[in-house]
């Protein structure tokens, strides 16, 4: 378990370093350098990081200057979250996702860069807790999920017809999903 927190802080570091280099010659924004470096601390798992590390890769540089982001490929990369008997709140990025609340309250704030793909699924499971996802306007969000005893509501986002978008599927039983933009 040692090693495994040794190797994460050394590729924190990293991460920093190369965060660090891009932001010095304009190849991301202040903004983009702080949430980043600020999502790395928050990385516990292998998983997390590379994806991470997949996403600071990806920035390059143009002959203008202006940051650039290479596609990633993570149609095979699936993230799971579970928050039991507690509060926990999430943001970064995202990709096809399942997650689980259980007798405790998630809060998911999305912008729309942390949704890596074109269209991304959130298979989510909530036994009397909550889900609150948080995405920004031109996000489409379709629910799928079916309420037991619970409640689903999405405001705001209705689908456009573009932007990218985030599906959520899954059951709640005695508890919420909320859905709502920023």
């Amino acid at each position: 378990m040692n090693n495994l927190i040794v190797e994460l802080d050394e590729r924190k570091n990293k991460i920093a370093e190369k965060l660090s280099s891009q932001y010095a010659v304009n190849h991301i924004s202040i903004e983009e350098y702080e949430r980043l470096v600020e999502y790395s601390q928050k990385i516990e798992t292998n998983k997390e990081m590379t994806i991470l590390e997949k996403i600071v890769d990806g920035y390059t540089p143009e002959s203008n200057n202006e940051k650039k982001t290479i596609p990633v490929n993570t149609d095979n990369i699936e993230k799971n979250f579970a928050n039991i008997l507690s509060s926990r709140s999430m943001s970064g990025p995202m990709v096809d996702s399942n997650i689980s609340s259980i007798l405790g309250d998630l809060k998911i704030t999305l912008n729309e860069s942390d949704l890596i793909n074109q269209e991304t699924t959130l298979n989510v499971s909530v036994i009397l807790g909550s889900v609150k996802i948080i995405v920004p306007d031109n996000v489409n969000v379709v629910c799928d999920a079916i309420p037991i005893l619970g409640d689903v509501s999405i405001k705001g986002n209705k689908n456009k017809g573009y932007g990218k978008n985030l599906k959520i599927k899954g059951a709640v039983i005695l508890g919420e999903i909320r859905v709502r933009n920023k």
